[in-house]
């Protein structure tokens, strides 16, 4: 008797086209949902960080820059003239200014003797620094070292003027690091050999006839033809058309006789022609720093004397200035920048930037592994970055609560609060 096992028939039901097709679809929803949530997970985690550093920043609007001065002329039909003094030295009513020489040797003998002069005493004082030994002569090292960059900065800045008094610092600061280590320095031959030289100037230099300044103030040498495109007795009444004017005049011709100016009164001025916009905040008695990029005079401050607008959007603004020296007896009409605001603080992207529930500005800083809210106080702010300050910096209960130097701020991140743990 046969035993016939029966086993259970097994059916397979084939998918439609559309069936198939709607599990494709579910399968690829599925991935791209798994794919998205690690994807805002890790973004929901991810910051971009930076430091907030010590930076400053300016505004600023460039000129065309006319300086007037009180000028008077001093005259002479005497030939060769030499000047007595440097441009710019304050000079009294009876001084001399300048040399006239019956020949043209005796004038450039007359240069060479202040030369020698000014040798001797150097010699003179390198011998008593001879006789002093140091021992560390570390000191010495680092004023060679900040001569020689000091040297390298003039250069670059084409104030060539300079370069003279640069090069007699780095030597006197490599021969007082000599007298320091014990270097004996004899110079007496070079002494003996320019006082021979100053005798033999002295007694083949012809006589000279002395120029007087004639009265109190700054001496000038020479003439520019500048000096009177603008009447300095007349500067209130100057206009906006008057100081364009003089910024594109051409020099009248000079005199021959015209040996030098004598610049009268306290102050002078200098006067310029802007958009109205650009200096629409710039008040009368505020004082402002005048850079002159193209130039060798070092930047000034000066007094705003008046500030005239017109209709067509131009403004004259006038300032007044005391100070003088050798560069600006030199200056008339120079491209300059006038520095409107000068901010100081710390330098933040802009993208960090936000506002908190409380209507607060400011930043999230990481401290630890929390992120806190600090607020900014903005002086200055571009397209890119801000300036800003802590006003409470001194404040012990109240600085943390503002953003500091070297604090790491959060630029992007998702899901920002203060007081929230930092995977």
């Amino acid at each position: 008797m046969e035993n016939k096992k029966k086993g259970k028939k097994v059916q397979h039901r084939k998918l439609s086209p559309a069936g198939i097709f709607a599990f494709a679809l579910l399968s690829i929803f599925i991935v791209f949902f798994i794919i998205g949530q690690i994807y805002i997970v890790g973004v929901e985690n991810s910051i971009t960080t930076e430091i907030a550093l010590a930076d400053s920043a300016t505004k600023s609007v460039t000129v065309d820059m006319f300086a007037v001065r009180d000028e008077k002329i001093i005259s002479s039909s005497a030939p060769n003239v030499v000047s007595a003094v440097s441009d710019g030295s304050r000079v009294g009513a009876k001084d001399t200014v300048a040399y006239s020489f019956s020949d043209s040797t005796s004038a450039g003998n007359i240069i060479r003797l202040a030369e020698i002069e000014e040798l001797l005493d150097y010699y003179s004082a390198l011998m008593n620094k001879s006789a002093t030994v140091a021992g560390n002569t570390q000191v010495y090292d680092d004023e060679i070292m900040n001569d020689l960059y000091s040297f390298a900065g003039t250069v670059a800045s084409g104030r060539f003027m300079y370069l003279s008094d640069e090069q007699s610092n780095i030597r006197d600061a490599i021969t007082s690091k000599q007298t320091a280590t014990g270097v004996e320095l004899d110079v007496t031959a070079s002494i003996t050999s320019l006082r021979s030289e100053y005798s033999q100037l002295k007694a083949s230099t012809g006589r000279y006839t002395e120029i007087k300044s004639g009265g109190t103030g700054y001496y000038i040498s020479g003439t520019d033809g500048y000096e009177n495109v603008l009447r300095y007795s007349e500067v209130d009444e100057w206009t906006i058309d008057d100081v364009l004017a003089a910024t594109q005049a051409d020099p009248e011709p000079t005199d021959s006789e015209d040996v030098g100016r004598l610049v009268h009164g306290y102050y002078w001025y200098l006067a310029c022609v802007t958009d109205t916009s650009a200096v629409n905040n710039l008040k009368e008695g505020s004082r402002k720093t005048i850079v002159f990029p193209d130039s060798t005079v070092d930047d000034i401050i000066a007094q705003v004397y008046a500030v005239k607008s017109d209709p067509s959007g131009k403004t004259l603004v006038i300032f007044r200035c005391n100070l003088m020296n050798e560069e600006l007896a030199a200056l008339r009409c120079d491209k300059a920048k006038i520095i409107l605001e000068d901010h100081e603080g710390y330098r933040i992207d802009n993208r960090a930037i936000r506002v908190n529930e409380d209507n607060e500005t400011g930043v999230y800083v990481i401290s630890g592994s929390t992120m806190h809210f600090k607020k900014i106080n903005i002086v200055y702010s571009s397209q890119d970055y801000s300036i800003v300050t802590n006003p409470y910096r001194d404040d012990v209960t109240m600085r943390n609560k503002y953003l500091n130097l070297y604090d790491e701020y959060i630029i992007e991140g998702m899901e920002l609060e203060d007081g929230k743990l930092i995977n």
